[in-house]
C-alpha cells in the first residue's frame, strides 16, 4: 500500500504533475434519475451496504418537533426498486423512540450498524444498533464510548467498524477522536484520532484503506485529507484539497472543499458530490490527484446519502433550501452527461 505524505512532495513531483491540470481535460460523467425513495422525503439519513443491497433510513422528515424518523428501506440496483424493512426499534421496549437525524451507519460482514445522532427529545446520542438482514431485526449493541454527538463519519474496514469526528451541537465542540468497534466481542476501543477536528465530513474505503476528507471546523471548510493505516493505527496526510502547492496539479482545486457532502466508490475511484457545493470530483488513490467531473445536475442539496452497491454509485435524499427530498440518482463516471436521463 502506497501513501503520498505531504512532506515527501518536492519540485520534481510538481514538474511531473504539471500536465494533470483539470483545465486540460473535458469533464465526463452522467447523472441518471433512478426510482424515488419510497419513504418520506428527508435529510441527514444514514446508509450502509451489505452484499448487493443498500439500506437507507432515519433522518429528518419535516420542520417541527417529532419530525425525526426511524424507518428503513433497502435498494435493489438491478430492479431499481426500494422495499420497506424493519424500522430502527428497540425489541425490548416498544415505547423507546429511536428516531434520529445526523447519525452515522456502517457495515461489517453481514450486519449493518447505526450509532450516534440527535433525537426527538433534543438529545445527542451514543447508542449503537445492529441490523441483521437475514432476520430483518435490530438488536442493541455496546454504546459508542466517546461523547454523544451527531454529524460523525464511519466506515467498515476488515472485521471492524470505525466511528469518529462530529459535533456535540454546541459552539466550538467539534471532535477529532475515533473509536473501533469489534462486532464479535461487542466492544469498542479507542483508535488514533484524526489530526484535526471537523463535522459533516465524508469517509470512504478503497481496498484496505479508509479516507476522511471535507467537513467544517471553526466555520471554515476543512481542506486537509487523511488516509487511515489500520495495521499501524495511523492517519497519514494526503495532498490538501485546495491550491496549496507551487505545482499546477492543484490549481483548479477550488471547488472540492465543502460540508454536508456524500462520497461513493466505483472501480477503486472515489467520487465526492453534493453538499455546500454542487461540483463533482473524482479521487484516484494511486496518483493522489483529483479530477473534476460533471456537476450534480439535480437540485443542489446538503444532508444527502451516498452509497456504492454492485460497483455503482448513488446519491439520494437531502435538503434543497427548505425542501426535504426523496429522489435518487446514479452516476456513470465515463459517460457524457445527458440532462434528459
Amino acid at each position: 500500500m502506497r501513501y503520498l505524505k505531504v512532506y515527501f512532495l518536492g519540485l520534481t513531483v510538481f514538474t511531473l504533475a504539471s500536465c494533470t491540470s483539470n483545465s486540460d481535460t473535458t469533464k465526463l460523467g452522467n447523472w441518471i434519475k433512478r426510482a424515488d425513495y419510497q419513504g418520506d422525503a428527508r435529510r441527514e439519513a444514514v446508509s450502509f451496504v451489505i452484499g448487493d443491497t443498500a439500506y437507507v433510513g432515519t433522518g429528518f422528515g419535516g420542520t417541527g418537533d417529532g419530525a425525526k424518523l426511524n424507518d428503513f428501506w433497502k435498494y435493489d440496483p438491478v430492479k431499481d426498486a426500494w422495499t420497506s424493512m424493519a424500522a430502527l426499534a428497540d425489541p425490548a421496549d416498544a415505547t423507546h423512540d429511536l428516531s434520529r437525524l445526523g447519525a452515522t451507519g456502517f457495515a461489517v460482514g453481514t450486519k449493518g450498524y447505526v450509532t450516534t445522532g440527535y433525537n426527538n427529545n433534543y438529545e445527542m446520542l451514543k447508542d449503537t444498533w445492529e441490523f441483521d438482514p437475514a432476520t430483518n431485526t435490530w438488536q442493541s449493541r455496546a454504546d459508542f464510548p466517546g461523547a454523544a454527538r451527531y454529524y460523525a463519519v464511519s466506515f467498515g474496514l476488515g472485521n471492524y467498524g470505525y466511528v469518529g469526528t462530529g459535533s456535540s451541537g454546541t459552539s466550538g465542540s467539534n471532535f477529532s477522536d475515533f473509536y473501533k468497534f469489534n462486532p464479535s466481542s461487542n466492544s469498542w476501543t479507542e483508535a488514533n484520532p484524526l489530526k484535526d477536528k471537523r463535522k459533516q465530513a465524508v469517509a470512504f474505503v478503497i481496498k484496505d484503506s479508509a479516507y476522511v476528507v471535507t467537513g467544517v471546523s471553526n466555520t471554515e471548510s476543512s481542506t486537509r485529507m487523511y488516509v487511515y493505516d489500520a495495521a499501524n493505527d495511523q492517519w497519514n496526510e494526503r495532498w490538501q484539497i485546495k491550491n496549496a502547492t507551487d505545482g499546477s496539479f492543484d490549481d483548479d482545486y477550488t471547488t472540492i472543499a465543502r460540508y454536508g457532502a456524500v462520497a461513493f466508490v466505483i472501480d477503486n475511484i472515489a467520487y465526492l458530490a453534493t453538499g455546500s457545493l454542487s461540483n463533482t470530483w473524482a479521487y484516484n488513490p494511486v496518483s493522489g490527484y483529483w479530477t473534476e467531473k460533471t456537476a450534480f445536475d439535480a437540485a443542489s442539496r446538503t444532508g444527502a446519502v451516498g452509497f456504492s452497491v454492485k460497483n455503482r454509485g448513488y446519491v439520494a435524499l437531502g435538503l434543497a433550501s427548505s425542501t426535504q427530498l426523496d429522489d435518487c440518482h446514479e452516476f456513470k463516471p465515463l459517460q457524457e452527461n445527458d440532462t434528459n436521463d
